[in-house]
Order: C-alpha cells, then structure tokens, then sequence
C-alpha cells in the first residue's frame, strides 16, 4: 500500500476511485460562446441565425455536423464555415461561459474526499485549459483528455486516455455528461454513466434512462451530494 485515500461512494454494488466529467454542458455552459460562432459564421455566409433553444443536441458534436443540423449547410461549405467558427471561438468564445453553479464545490469536495477527477472532452486542449484557468480549478484534475490540431479523438479515446493516465480500470471509474455522445462513449467501454439532466444534451430523465445510466443530476450542485448518498 502505498498510503494513497482512494473515494470509495457505494453506487450500488460499486465503488467508484475516478470521477469523469464532460466539460460542455457538465463543468460549464458554454453556450453564449459556442451560439455567438455559429451565428456569427453563418449569418456571414448568407445564414438565417438561430435562437438559443437551437443549441440542444448540438453542443457536444462535431463542428461540421453543427453547422449541418443548425443550418442545413453543403458539404463544400462545411469547412470554410468550421475553420471560420474555430478562429472566432479562439478570439472571443472561449470567454463567454460559465462554470455552472455549485461545481467548483462538488470538485473540492471529491477531491477532499480522496477521489481522481478528469476531464473528457472533444473540445481543444487550449481552449478547455484556458477555460479552467479562468476559474483556477485545473489543478482539481488528475488528468484533462482533450483533442489536439490533427487529432480526431472519440469520447471512447478519451475516456481510456484518462483511466491510463491516473492508473483507475474502467470499472472502477464513472462518467458524468449530459449527452448522447458522453453515454454512448461510456456504454462503448463498459463505463458506468451519470447523466446530466441541466446542460445542452439531455432534456429529460426520459431520454437518458435508455442507456442505463446509474445516477440522475438536475443540477450541477447535486453531483456530490448523490454520489456521496449512494
């Protein structure tokens, strides 16, 4: 034994040592950011802009499908636009967001409490560390899986990219997201999943029940509290 305080919440039958967390519609919205790029891009390019509400089911996504969902762009137009919308969000975006209330308390507490916490996200590296930065959280996590230029990571890559690098099995690890893509990514490795039911993925506890998921959160304050009742 090396000495090291392991989380040990009983979800179940489980007992959990890494906290996973999707960054868009998890730790932060970030969607006054990612709403201004697309409407910006587009409306640049002739594009009728759309309103907030829009943005379920698309933050999380890859970029090219965004523009395709949002906007019914053509194919030859998909690149200009993400190129576009990538050098805006570099520029602006990425500083129009904010940590959901309560997360930054449930992080201390996990960590406190002995647990490794990790970031899972498609979104940049750069972008997600400037992010943390902002809030002077990023030293909370063990381990921040982002893509890189010229990568093109699954959540599955990164979800095994963060249990590698601090040393937790996937069984012994959970992902809390509030997607599609962040539960398909967990269901894919055998991952269990806690849903999060107030970002921009999942509207209801309805349409995340089908993957099975082991927790429920409707606010981002709730994450501790849960886990640690379980």
């Amino acid at each position: 034994m090396n000495g090291a305080v392991y989380c040990v919440f009983d979800l179940g039958d489980y007992m959990k040592k890494l906290i996973i967390f999707g960054f868009d519609g998890t730790l932060a919205d970030t969607s006054p950011g990612i709403l201004y790029c697309f409407n910006t891009t587009a409306t640049a390019m002739g594009y009728e802009p759309v309103d907030h509400s829009s943005l379920y089911g698309v933050i999380g996504i890859p970029l090219e499908q965004g523009f395709k969902k949002l906007f019914g762009m053509k194919e030859d137009e998909i690149e200009y636009a993400a190129n576009n919308y990538s050098k805006l969000y570099s520029q602006k975006g990425k500083e129009m967001f904010l940590m959901y209330p309560g997360i930054e308390n449930a992080l201390k507490k996990l960590k406190k409490d002995g647990c490794k916490l990790a970031i899972a996200t498609q979104k940049h590296r750069m972008f997600t560390s400037d992010m943390l930065e902002v809030y002077e959280i990023q030293n909370l996590f063990d381990a921040v899986c982002a893509t890189d230029v010229n990568t093109n990571l699954t959540k599955k890559d990164l979800l095994l990219q963060a249990c590698e690098q601090t040393g937790v099995s996937v069984e012994d690890s959970i992902l809390i997201g509030d997607s599609d893509v962040d539960a398909v990514g967990a269901q894919s490795i055998g991952m269990d999943f806690g849903a999060a039911l107030y970002g921009w993925g999942f509207r209801t506890k309805e349409e995340a029940e089908k993957y099975n998921c082991k927790l429920y959160f409707d606010s981002a304050s709730e994450i501790y509290l849960k886990l640690s009742m379980m």
